[in-house]
């Protein structure tokens, strides 16, 4: 029997079977721990953010309306929870590129949910490339490390690492996303630019 697709695992889901809901959590799991990062950028809360999102999905799941997409209804969840993580902290999240909690009221859950789907698809070609190289790609472009810490942490000069090595690792890249319709300038913008540069 052949599993169920999103479309009627998201159709079944107000229904309020928890067999439904459980797939929902295996299919979306990753895509929804990405908006939790999109959201917050706080690596320490992403636990507790995408935890708290689906404890509330499952209790609300009965008043999901399949006519949104389930991403976009989860990555308004998200937006909620981190409000609230926010305010009972006492915390206003700014500076190095993080958003408040006020600039994500300006984001909508349409482009969460579609950011976290680019995201994901990087992560997949990112995941196919070979291990030195993927660090490579980790290293300079999600943690963010300056050109030359990179090539210290992999011991390959910065030159080279400039000038071929990340040239050749952003054209495969490049040709990964446009095999799975994404256009590799969309990273900038889901990655946010800062973070990217």
């Amino acid at each position: 029997m052949a599993e169920p697709n999103e479309l009627e695992i998201s159709r079944a889901i107000p229904n309020g079977a928890e067999r439904s809901f459980e797939q929902a959590h295996d299919l979306f799991h990753a895509r929804v721990r990405l908006m939790a990062f999109r959201i917050s950028h706080r690596p320490d809360w992403i636990d507790d953010l995408e935890n708290e999102a689906w404890c509330r999905a499952f209790r609300q799941r009965t008043h999901y309306e399949p006519a949104t997409p389930f991403l976009v209804w989860m990555a308004g969840i998200l937006r909620n929870v981190y409000r609230e993580f926010c305010r009972d902290s006492h915390l206003t999240v700014g500076g190095g590129g993080m958003p408040t909690s006020e600039k994500i009221d300006l984001i909508s859950p349409e482009k969460v949910a579609h950011e976290s789907e680019v995201l994901g698809a990087l992560n997949e070609c990112v995941g196919a490339l070979p291990e030195a190289d993927a660090r490579i790609v980790r290293l300079r472009f999600f943690e963010n490390l300056p050109l030359r810490s990179v090539a210290q942490e992999v011991g390959v000069p910065e030159a080279t690492l400039r000038e071929k090595t990340l040239v050749k690792l952003i054209n495969q890249l490049r040709a990964c996303l446009q095999r799975k319709n994404i256009d590799f300038s969309e990273i900038f913008s889901a990655q946010g630019r800062d973070e990217m540069q």
